[in-house]
């Protein structure tokens, strides 16, 4: 199905405005008289089995870490959020949100709650189909793992091992910070800096990588 195959399928389901009704557009009703939430909470576990169901399904010969790391990509904010936008949802959903409030995450509920809508009124097989069909330039996507785990699964691997790392200095001030941790696996050995401990564990990630690689 094409974009306006997909959209003109959600549109001609009866009620769908109801779940693109952001609870910020009637601040007045009581939450009970609010169906967006509702939906969004059923929409989370739909979209979950369905992902996880064509995952386990298509990568059958695949280690678990890996489905995992598909399926983590495949149902957080960032890829809902994008999905949403790039079939235009965003220009029928209703809202008056707060213009500090964080859009990708409202645009993420928001799609879960159509989601939860369209099962409710269509089952799982229609829902399914509408599913696979929004997500489909991202169905194959394998995301890179992050540096810290990349390391953490080296080090395992080659030396039994978790790697360490090791806070050696803490400078700046209290809202400008800066923390220095070193990493050594085997006899490399890097530093790496942040504006936070956890950043600089990401640098020195970073850097040990490129070392593995490059010896």
């Amino acid at each position: 199905m094409n974009k306006k195959d997909i959209l003109s399928q959600i549109t001609n389901i009866k009620g769908y405005e109801k779940s693109l009704k952001h609870d910020s557009l009637e601040k007045s009703k009581k939450n009970n008289n609010k169906p967006f939430q509702k939906y969004e909470f059923l929409g989370d576990r739909v979209l979950g089995l369905i992902i996880a169901e064509f995952l386990v399904n298509k990568f059958q010969k695949n280690k678990l870490d890996e489905i995992s790391r598909r399926f983590i990509h495949l149902v957080n904010t960032n890829t809902l959020s994008k999905i949403f936008k790039r079939f235009k949802i965003h220009e029928i959903f209703k809202h008056q949100l707060d213009p500090k409030s964080n859009k990708n995450s409202v645009y993420a509920d928001a799609l879960e709650s159509l989601i939860g809508f369209i099962y409710e009124n269509k089952g799982l097989d229609f829902t399914r189909d509408i599913v696979l069909s929004l997500w489909k330039e991202e169905l194959n996507t394998l995301p890179q793992k992050d540096p810290k785990t990349f390391i953490q699964e080296y080090s395992q691997r080659k030396n039994k091992i978790i790697p360490t790392y090791k806070l050696i200095n803490e400078s700046g001030t209290k809202h400008k910070p800066k923390f220095v941790v070193s990493l050594k696996i085997d006899n490399f050995y890097v530093e790496g800096d942040g504006v936070s401990k956890q950043k600089a564990e990401i640098s020195a990630a970073k850097k040990m990588i490129k070392i593995i690689f490059e010896k």
